[in-house]
């Protein structure tokens, strides 16, 4: 398979605290992975690295074959690159599909505000590209029965 993140070496210090050290990890397109371990760990902060909130004390984390350490937050969700908290903050009068749309719009939607006020042929198209992608990201997760249910309407888990 294909990597798609990869991590090597990485390296967090604050001051005299490490708070990551020497971590690497590779994460191959189309799979799921997690992170755990006790409080205090280093879990978030590799997060926080890996999608620019912190710098890096040393080692490199390659995102799609380009290096990402030390690059801003805004710019590597530019790249496709972004992170969830653990305390949700869904629209809770949209429904799940809705919400993920939201997220998506981000990284697929390469229109200006002027198209989609004027809903011009660039908005129907990309818009049209937004669903599908939302749509096969909640078959992916396993939530495509529950796509048009209000977000609030879901368990916790789900």
């Amino acid at each position: 398979m294909n990597e798609v993140l990869t991590i090597k070496n990485l390296t967090k210090q604050f001051g005299g605290l490490t708070a990551v050290n020497d971590v690497s990890i590779s994460v191959e397109q189309g799979q799921i992975y997690g992170v755990i371990g006790p409080n205090g760990a280093g879990k978030t902060t590799v997060f926080n690295l890996v999608t620019g909130v912190y710098k890096p004390t040393s080692g490199n984390i390659v995102f799609n074959n380009r290096e990402i350490g030390g690059m801003s937050p805004h710019a590597i969700a530019q790249l496709g690159c972004a992170r969830t908290f653990q305390n949700l903050r869904l629209f809770k009068d949209e429904t799940v599909f809705e919400n993920v749309c939201i997220a998506s719009q981000l990284k697929n939607a390469q229109y200006g505000y002027l198209d989609s006020i004027l809903r011009t042929s660039k908005y129907k198209r990309f818009e049209k590209i937004l669903k599908e992608k939302a749509m096969d990201l909640l078959d992916f997760v396993g939530l495509a029965n529950v796509a048009h249910e209000k977000s609030t309407n879901l368990p916790y888990g789900q």
